[in-house]
């Protein structure tokens, strides 16, 4: 019998892993994880935030061995608001690697505006002079750009303090003043090494004691990580390696 494969629901994602992980390796479900039985599947995989308590329960649940390594509801709070995110980097020593918090509003150009929730470019925006006519809101931040052409994402899979997966891509902007998500889009996407990040990615995972998948965004400025943000979860450019992940994360089992 084939290894079980639970993943969540997804709108764009559910179909893209449907159509590329390796139906010769591995049987996929799509469900609820609090309308299964956990012990039917080998891996359960949460594809949203809000799918995280659903899959812990799921995995508290099941019998003999584990079925997931997820991150802690405490850690998800943590770094799903980014402010307080990026405030707890700069106190554990990290603030090289955090674009300067400003205070709001801003008395330079250019910045950014930040939701201190969101994903894939939810509640961002760039604001490049006074014309742009942007105000204070209690829901955002303000941090001086990381301006580059290229941005990163690096996903990776930490078990039991170890990396068991990675997976890194570089994404052409073709503007130095952009993030990548809605409303801008990369010209092309290749495989890349993360070269100067994966140090201080690694730092931080193991500062946070953070177990489970991940991804990073980032900039390369002057040979320096920036971070743009990082995602305790399974994202959304990992669906085009999702058979590897999947043993990887077997395997860490």
């Amino acid at each position: 019998m084939l290894p079980q494969i639970l993943f969540g629901h997804h709108t764009t994602q559910m179909p893209a892993i449907a159509g590329i992980i390796d139906h010769s390796r591995f049987q996929v479900a799509f469900a609820p994880f609090d309308a299964v039985d956990p012990d039917y599947f080998d891996l359960i995989v949460p594809l949203r935030l809000d799918q995280m308590p659903s899959a812990r329960a799921a995995v508290a649940r099941s019998s003999g061995k584990r079925r997931a390594v997820l991150p802690s509801a405490e850690l998800v709070e943590l770094i799903d608001d980014k402010l307080r995110f990026n405030l707890w980097l700069v106190e554990q020593g990290f603030g090289a690697h955090v674009p300067e918090l400003l205070p709001d509003p801003p008395q330079t150009y250019p910045y950014i505006r930040k939701a201190r929730h969101g994903t894939f470019g939810q509640g961002i925006r760039i604001v490049r002079g006074p014309e742009d006519a942007d105000a204070p809101d209690p829901e955002t931040f303000v941090q001086r750009i990381a301006e580059g052409r290229y941005e990163y994402v690096l996903h990776l899979l930490r078990v039991d303090g170890k990396i068991r997966f990675q997976l890194c891509y570089r994404y052409d902007m073709i503007e130095a003043m952009s993030v990548r998500g809605q409303g801008q889009e990369a010209a092309t996407t290749e495989p890349a090494e993360p070269g100067p990040a994966l140090a201080p990615c690694l730092a931080i995972l193991d500062a946070l004691d953070f177990e489970g998948t991940c991804c990073f965004n980032y900039k390369i400025v002057d040979g320096t990580m920036q971070l743009i943000e990082l995602n305790p979860r399974f994202g959304g450019s990992l669906v085009g390696e999702v058979t590897n992940y999947v043993a990887a994360h077997l395997d860490a089992l």
